[in-house]
Order: C-alpha cells, then structure tokens, then sequence
C-alpha cells in the first residue's frame, strides 16, 4: 500500500517544475516591466545639442540681419552728410567733407558691439570708412579712417581701389561715395570638423560692407 504525500510537497514540486520550465521563464521574462526612465535620459542628450544649435543659428541671423540693415543706414546717412556738406563748402575743403562722412558713422555706430566709440570729433575703431566725393578732383579718396587696429582682409570694399572720377554717361552727376565695413560676431563659435570644407566654422565672425552714394544737387 503506497502513502501519498501531503499536498503542501505536491504543491511545492508542481510549482518547481513550472519554474525550471523553459517556456515559463521566457514568459516571465518578456512579461517584465520595462523602465524607460534610461532610454529618455539618453535620448534627451542625443537632442539637446541640435537644438541650441538650431536655436543660436536662429537667433545669429536675427541679429546679423538687423545688423544689416544698421550698417546700410549708416552708410547712408554719412553720404547724405557729406554731399550737404560738399554744397556748403564748395571744393575748397576736402578735408572738413570727409570728416562729416566718417564722424556720422562713428555717431550712427557706437552702439554697435565691436566698434569702440572715442568722443566727438575723434576717430573710433572697428568699422573702417572711405569717403569719397566723385567730381573728378578729391585727392583723398584713398584714405580710410576709423580704422585704428587696421583693415581686416575681408573688408574688400575698402582695399579695393576707388577713383573721383565721376559717371552717369552724358549727363555726369557730382556724387558722394561712401565705403564701410563692420566685423558682425555670433554668439558662439560652433565647429563640425568631420564636414570640412565651408562648413566646418558654423559661425564666428563675419564682415558686412556696404557702399551707398548719395548725388550732390546740382541746380
């Protein structure tokens, strides 16, 4: 006569066989709970990088465009100076018409970053000027001022040369020019080496040169 054992051991030796079973421990196993919190931590920081590249590329634009058109108008307002100046005078001052042009760019300027603002009637420094009055007589056309700690090779506009001589076919127009560049600095210096080429320097800096004229009324 065999003895059947308790039905705490039957239970206990059911229980070890489910475990040891292959099949149960797979179903264990993909019924797990998964724990993202890692996965999101890694993810995030995978982003976050392009994303204040995105944003500071944005916000630079923003910035170099309204520099711009800063640039433009002060150009502008210098020219206009100086050609109302050229009226009053006559050809007898050069010297005074010049000064009206690049002390109008310093006035318009000095808020500007990187260019440093020296008082009234003083140069100021970084955004070299040339000045020129095209009636075929202005002998100072090849100098630049407001540039104290030199011209940048990227300021073309003001190493290339420029002549007095005046144009506009048969009806020739006595006519102010006026030549300036302004060293514009992102905020940051972003470098990708493995792009190489133009693209390696995101930003840096980067030279806005702008030329307008501005016709002495002749009547």
């Amino acid at each position: 006569m065999s003895v059947k054992p308790p039905r705490s051991r039957l239970r206990l030796r059911a229980l070890e066989r489910r475990v040891q079973s292959p099949h149960t421990r797979a179903t264990v196993v993909l019924g797990a709970p998964r724990s993202s919190a890692g996965q999101s931590v890694t993810e995030f920081a995978l982003v976050v990088p392009f994303l204040l590249i995105i944003l500071l590329t944005v916000a630079d634009f923003g910035r170099y465009f309204a520099a711009s058109l800063n640039v433009e108008s002060i150009a502008r307002t210098a020219a206009e100076v100086s050609a109302q100046e050229y009226l009053r005078a006559g050809t007898t001052d050069y010297a005074a018409i010049h000064g009206y042009a690049w002390q109008s760019v310093c006035d318009e300027a000095k808020g500007l970053p990187n260019v440093t603002y020296n008082g009234p009637a003083t140069e100021c420094d970084g955004i070299p000027t040339e000045v020129c009055v095209h009636d075929s007589v202005d002998p100072s056309c090849a100098t630049t001022y407001n540039a104290g700690g030199g011209v940048p090779p990227e300021c073309s506009v003001i190493t290339d040369p420029i002549s007095n001589a005046q144009t506009g076919g048969s009806e020739l127009s006595k006519y102010v020019e006026v030549r300036v560049c302004y060293r514009f600095s992102t905020v940051f210096g972003f470098s990708i080496p493995f792009l190489g080429g133009d693209l390696t320097t995101l930003s840096g800096n980067f030279y806005i040169q702008k030329i307008r004229t501005f016709t002495v009324a002749d009547y």
